[in-house]
């Protein structure tokens, strides 16, 4: 439960330092910034930003609702792999989209 609470809140501060900054920093690393183009980084970031948020809630509120409501296993783990999956699915589609490659090297 705390594993999935801290990892919740990291995606959700990591997700509005990306919507709000616009240079690389602690969790904005410099090759990302290089792989996209200068017009696209602002759009990107807030899209990314925004998906991290998403995943940060989700991963938080999941494990909240492991604890205290102990859902059947088969429930629980379907659950978490289609919206999990869905959100890192947007984060690859975004990464495809503005940069060309799938993977975020840095």
């Amino acid at each position: 439960m705390f594993a999935q609470l801290f990892l919740g809140i990291f995606f959700i501060i990591k997700g509005i330092v990306e919507h709000i900054a616009r240079k690389p920093n602690l969790f904005i690393p410099e090759a990302a910034v290089q792989n996209i183009p200068k017009e696209e980084l602002s759009n990107y970031l807030k899209k990314v930003g925004k998906v991290h948020i998403l995943l940060g809630a989700f991963i938080a509120s999941m494990g909240q609702i492991e604890f205290w409501y102990k859902p059947e296993l088969w429930i629980y783990i379907t659950t978490y792999i289609v919206l999990g999956f869905g959100l890192i699915g947007i984060l690859l589609y975004l990464n495809k989209r503005y940069s060309g490659s799938y993977i975020m090297r840095g």
